[in-house]
């Protein structure tokens, strides 16, 4: 066995070898069509460089043409595997390119024709040859260098598609470009192997694609992964290892944040401290450019390697306008609560004043006018009753966040404001139909406003004397029904939806001023629902569906 065979042995086993080493790691790109594309490339490449070893150590001619034919059809495979590789990498979903069809026929056809060689001889020929060493000499002909021109064209596709991806993301790619570019270099072999003394005339290109393969997987894996995380955005991108040391970056970032020049293998804290500190959690800092300040909200993808974080994509998205916004509604809602305040207090103040006036005149009017000045002492309650409703509606509408929903116990709170009016109207008949179940519901200590106003709403607005509610409860499986059922005048269909507010009109709408909008506001936000039927034979039923607390 002489050196030069045992030389292109080796260059072909281990590529084989290195391929198969990468088939691992491929696997756990995390990108689905990028994955399939290499896998699909390391395996072609693998049976290609495979068939070769055959075609140089197989025993008989025929076994070596076989070995032979094998190599050169999986050479044409691993072409479409690199296409597709190119494809998904640079966001081209390749299963939506057109002409699929087509293209898989065209393959089939030169697999065909170079299976079928030994009948036809039109993309090659053997004879067994002794120079320089003893093994079956292969002469291309013209359907060889036709197929082999178009597997170089389609190559070119996607080394193109790959340059563009690099020069878009503005990043350093200079390290991809060469690995793509000894990709490319075997090439030249291939072309000229009839030419190069004691190079047999072979396909050369897997050598190039296990170093490809080596550099992507292992040596820049997470520049590789995080250029295609980058291809669909022009959003500033800086990339970090696992102790957020810098990698690499995009023009755009450096664009706001310009130390980052330079400052490869830095840590991020030394970029801006604060861009560090919003690393743990999604968080917006404010960088001032050219005099004015800019909000970025800062985020990140971690790089996996199994359960391992390899490293991190940051991104940062510009907010301004959004931060500007919520400024604006952070003190717009500042003002409605000081404003509420304020009003409150001077309106309660003035009302105690008219009811100390009213109760000073009750001794002295005569019966004719008890009437009327019963009816001063009512309007002036409810006026304070409706400033304690207002704080509620200001609580509610202006509180931050989420509502603090919590268990809470359904019967206390309902008993509890039967009692109140009861006592606040001794006349009116407040009944309970079935027991209250002893259950607790997914809402709040607000819940007693839900309650109070619609019983308010029921008494106030009853065109009966005395007037008449009737409440029961109705327990299902995740949720619970609480009906209040009055003989008053009803609501019309077409304020059913208007009278808690809804729609565009708000505050503004028919129906019983802003208590029942009120209760629509906190029962939406308790999860739960409310709504307005008609009663039998006369007057409205109001029905809260809370649900139940785990």
């Amino acid at each position: 066995m002489t050196r030069l065979l045992v030389a292109h042995a080796l260059l072909f086993v281990v590529t084989a070898l290195v391929c198969l080493a990468g088939i691992p790691r491929a696997r756990k790109i995390q990108h689905a069509g990028t994955r399939e594309g290499l896998l699909g490339l390391l395996v072609s490449v693998t049976i290609w460089a495979g068939g070769y070893v055959g075609y140089l150590f197989a025993p008989t001619i025929e076994w070596k043409l076989g070995f032979y034919i094998l190599g050169s059809v999986f050479a044409f495979v691993a072409v479409g595997a690199w296409l597709y590789f190119c494809a998904a990498y640079t966001g081209r979903p390749p299963r939506n390119a057109p002409y699929r069809t087509t293209a898989v026929g065209a393959f089939l056809a030169l697999a065909a024709l170079k299976i079928t060689n030994p009948l036809h001889e039109l993309y090659f020929t053997a004879t067994w040859a002794t120079n320089p060493f003893p093994h079956l000499a292969i002469t291309h002909q013209p359907l060889y260098w036709i197929s082999l021109g178009i597997t170089y064209v389609i190559s070119g596709i996607g080394f193109f598609m790959l340059f563009e991806q690099f020069h878009h993301t503005g990043a350093d790619t200079r390290p991809l470009l060469g690995l793509a570019g000894l990709t490319a270099i075997p090439a030249v072999v291939t072309v000229f192997s009839d030419e190069l003394h004691d190079v047999l005339p072979l396909m050369y290109e897997p050598p190039g694609v296990a170093l490809f393969a080596i550099g992507t997987l292992f040596v820049y894996n997470q520049r590789f992964e995080a250029i295609r995380s980058t291809a669909d955005t022009d959003s500033p991108a800086i990339f970090l290892d696992r102790d957020d040391h810098i990698l690499d970056y995009n023009e755009a970032a450096q664009a706001i944040f310009p130390a980052l020049d330079g400052s490869i293998g830095s840590h991020i804290d030394a970029v801006r401290p604060a861009l560090a500190g919003a690393l743990p959690e999604q968080d917006v800092i404010t960088v001032t450019e050219n005099g004015t300040e800019r909000a970025y909200e800062v985020s990140h993808t971690p790089f996996m390697a199994g359960e391992m974080e390899t490293g991190k994509l940051v991104t940062i998205t510009d907010v301004t306008e959004r931060e500007s916004y919520r400024q604006q509604l952070e003190a717009k809602t500042e003002q409605l609560e000081t404003l509420n305040r304020v009003v409150r207090h001077d309106i309660r103040n003035d009302m105690a004043v008219v009811q100390g006036w009213a109760d000073s005149l009750e001794n002295h009017i005569d019966p004719a006018g008890e009437d009327a000045l019963e009816r001063v002492i009512n309007k002036s309650d409810h006026v304070i009753e409706l400033t304690d409703i207002l704080a509620d509606v200001v609580e509610s509408v202006a509180g931050t966040g989420e509502t603090a929903v919590e268990p809470t116990e359904l019967a206390r709170i309902l008993e509890t404001e039967l009692a109140a009016v009861r006592e606040s109207h001794s006349t009116a008949e407040i009944r309970v139909s079935g027991p209250i179940p002893a259950v607790s519901v997914q809402a709040n200590e607000m819940l007693s406003s839900v309650f109070g106003n619609i019983l308010e709403n029921a008494v106030r607005h009853s065109d009966e004397n005395p007037a008449a509610v009737e409440i029961s409860c109705t327990e299902q499986a995740e949720t619970v029904r609480v009906r209040f059922a009055d003989t008053g005048p009803g609501v019309p269909d077409n304020q059913k939806e208007e009278i808690f507010g809804k729609g565009e009109k708000g505050l503004e709408s028919p129906g019983s001023g802003i208590g029942l909008y009120l209760v629509h506001t906190l029962v939406e936000q308790f999860g739960g629902e409310v709504w307005v039927e008609d009663n039998d034979p006369k007057g409205a039923v109001f029905i809260v569906e809370l649900r139940k607390a785990n």
